[in-house]
């Protein structure tokens, strides 16, 4: 059986998952940490300030998913 748990950040879960992500994307080495990690907590203090671009933060969160195969991906779940 496949469970699947969707949170509103801070409430199952601790912190944004959203940003989350984005940090194990670099601790995983899957992108470049410092170019990433800086974009990745912009995007998050605008989120924060009710200033978020969605679709500025949509092309940046994406663009790694879209440059792996499939079979990668599915590795990281």
């Amino acid at each position: 059986m496949t469970l699947a748990i969707f949170d509103l950040d801070n409430t199952l879960l601790a912190g944004d998952s959203d940003h989350a992500w984005g940090e194990f994307l670099v601790e995983e080495g899957i992108v470049d940490a410092e170019t990433y990690r800086k974009s990745n907590d912009r995007f998050y203090q605008d989120y924060l300030n009710g200033e978020l671009d969605i679709l500025n933060y949509l092309g940046f969160a994406l663009q790694p998913l879209s440059i792996h195969s499939m079979d990668k991906l599915l590795e990281w779940r």
